[in-house]
C-alpha cells in the first residue's frame, strides 16, 4: 500500500514550494503542487488544505491507473497522469488481460511471413512499422497495453505521432540510437508514408477481428467519412524515363564513381524487374533458349512464398542488357553488402544529374495543397527502371482493344493467343532500338 508525505523545500533561489512523495515499496514518485506555502499553513487555511487533498487524491488515482494499467513506472508518466487526474482527462482504462499489442503485432508479423502471407522485404519493412508504434507507445507510457484497449482516439493520436515523430527525437535519445545504418525520423511533408503504416495496422486489426480476439477494430469506430478522409492517398502521376531519355542515359559517358550505377540502371530498364531481384541475379540464372535467345529466369522474392506454382520469369536479353552482363558478370551483386537500396537511389540521382535528364515532373505537395514541379533526377528512385522498362513496352505493342472487338477491361482476347520467349524478344528488340 502507498503512503503519501506532505514535504516542503525549493530549488536554490527560488521559494519555498509543497511537493508530496508517494512511496510504495522500492516505487518512490514526487510531485510539485507549484503551490507556494509551508505545511503549517494547510492546518490553519482549510481552502489551501483541499487544494493540497486534490494533489493528494490525483496522486493515488494516477498510481493506481498506473499499476491497473501495468504501465511504464517512471517519474515522466506519474506525472503526466497526475496533471490529467487534476483535469478529469485520464482515460484508457484497462478492462481486459491479454497480450501486449505490440508483442502481438511482432507475432503477427513472424506468423505472416512464415506461412507466405508476406515476403521478406515486406515483413522487414514492418518490422519498422512496428518498431514505430513501439516508440509511440512508450513515449505515451503505454507500452504493455492490450489491442483489446487500443481505441479510435489513440489510433487517431498515433496517426499524428507519424507526422510528428520528428518533434520527439530530442525528447528520447534513447529511443533513436545513432549509427548501423539508422537515420532519425524526418518531417512527414505527404501523407502517403503515413496512410501506408496506418493501412499495415489496420490489416493487423482486421486478423485479431477475424480470429476473435478482439471484438472490433478500432479502424471500424471511426466514422466513415474521417476514416475514407485518413486513409486517403492522392497518387502522384508515374514517373519513367522517355526512349529519347534513356538512349541519353545510355550514350553518356559517366566517370568510374558512377559506372556501376549506369550499369545496374540500364540493366534493370531492359530486364523491368525489381531491385531486389536484380540484386540476386548471379550468371546461373543467365541462360539460352533452344533458338538461341539468351534470356534471364528467377522467381520474384516478394511473392514467392504466396505463389501456388514455382513458375520462374523469363526475360529475354536484348544486345544492351547481354554486354553489361558478359563485361561485369553481375559482380555487382552481393560483392559490396552495403550498397542497399538508399545508397543506390543517391547514386541514381545522381547518375541522372550527370547525364541532363532534368525534365520537370509534377509532384503533389500535402503542406501547400498545390502541384510543384522538379526535376526528374530529384525524385528518381529504384523504382523508375520498372517503371520505364513497362512504359517503352507498352508503347510498342498495339492495345488490345484498338479494334473495338471487345470492350475495354475484356479478359477474352488474352485466351486467343499468348506471346512466347520470341514474341517478347521482337518486343523488347523494338522497344529499346
Amino acid at each position: 500500500m502507498e503512503t503519501i508525505t506532505m514535504c516542503h523545500g525549493a530549488a536554490s533561489g527560488a521559494a519555498p514550494m509543497i511537493f508530496f512523495r508517494l512511496e510504495d515499496g522500492e516505487q518512490t514518485f514526487y510531485h510539485a503542487t507549484g503551490i507556494k506555502a509551508k505545511p503549517e499553513e494547510a492546518e490553519q487555511n482549510q481552502k489551501l488544505r483541499s487544494q493540497l487533498e486534490l494533489h493528494k487524491l490525483a496522486m493515488c488515482k494516477a498510481y493506481t491507473f498506473m499499476q491497473i494499467k501495468r504501465m511504464d513506472m517512471n517519474s515522466r508518466i506519474f506525472e503526466t497522469l497526475v496533471k490529467q487526474v487534476m483535469t478529469e482527462s485520464v482515460g484508457y482504462a484497462m478492462r481486459q488481460e491479454g497480450e501486449p499489442v505490440y508483442t502481438r503485432l511482432i507475432r503477427y508479423l513472424e506468423e505472416s511471413f512464415r506461412d507466405g502471407v508476406i515476403g521478406q522485404g515486406r515483413y522487414v519493412i514492418m518490422l519498422g512499422k512496428a518498431r514505430k508504434l513501439q516508440r509511440f507507445l512508450i513515449i505515451k507510457g503505454l507500452s504493455t497495453i492490450r489491442a483489446r484497449e487500443f481505441t479510435a482516439d489513440l489510433l487517431l493520436e498515433y496517426r499524428q505521432f507519424i507526422y510528428d515523430e520528428y518533434l520527439y527525437v530530442p525528447q528520447f535519445p534513447q529511443l533513436y540510437p545513432k549509427g548501423d545504418g539508422r537515420h532519425a525520423p524526418q518531417r512527414r511533408s505527404k501523407n502517403t508514408t503515413v496512410v501506408h503504416d496506418l493501412k499495415a495496422l489496420q490489416a493487423f486489426f482486421r486478423e485479431l477481428e477475424d480470429t476473435g480476439e478482439i471484438r472490433r477494430s478500432p479502424f471500424k469506430k471511426i466514422s466513415f467519412e474521417k476514416r475514407k478522409s485518413i486513409m486517403h492517398v492522392m497518387y502522384d502521376a508515374p514517373v519513367f524515363l522517355k526512349a529519347e531519355e534513356f538512349r541519353q542515359v545510355v550514350n553518356t559517358a559517366v566517370p568510374p564513381n558512377l559506372q556501376q550505377t549506369k550499369d545496374i540502371f540500364v540493366l534493370n530498364c531492359a530486364l523491368g524487374c525489381r531491385i531486389s531481384d536484380l540484386k540476386r541475379l548471379t550468371m546461373e540464372k543467365v541462360a539460352v533458349s533452344e533458338d538461341g535467345i539468351p534470356y534471364v529466369h528467377y522467381i520474384p522474392s516478394k511473392t514467392v512464398r504466396a505463389q501456388t506454382t514455382n513458375q520462374e520469369i523469363q526475360t529475354p536479353l536484348i544486345q544492351l542488357a547481354l554486354e553489361i552482363i558478359q563485361r561485369t558478370r553481375l559482380a555487382f551483386n552481393g560483392h559490396n553488402p552495403k550498397y542497399e537500396k538508399q545508397v543506390y537511389n543517391k547514386s541514381l540521382r545522381r547518375l541522372l544529374a550527370y547525364c541532363g535528364i532534368n525534365r520537370q515532373v509534377c509532384l503533389y505537395d500535402y503542406e501547400q495543397g498545390d502541384n510543384v514541379y522538379r526535376p526528374l533526377y530529384e525524385v528518381a528512385s529504384s523504382k523508375l527502371a520498372r517503371k520505364t522498362h513497362v512504359d517503352m513496352l507498352t508503347k510498342v505493342q498495339i492495345n488490345y482493344y484498338a479494334a473495338g472487338l471487345h470492350r475495354e477491361g475484356s479478359d477474352t482476347v488474352f485466351r486467343y493467343t499468348s506471346l512466347d520467349l520470341a514474341d517478347r524478344y521482337a518486343l523488347l528488340q523494338a522497344a529499346f532500338q
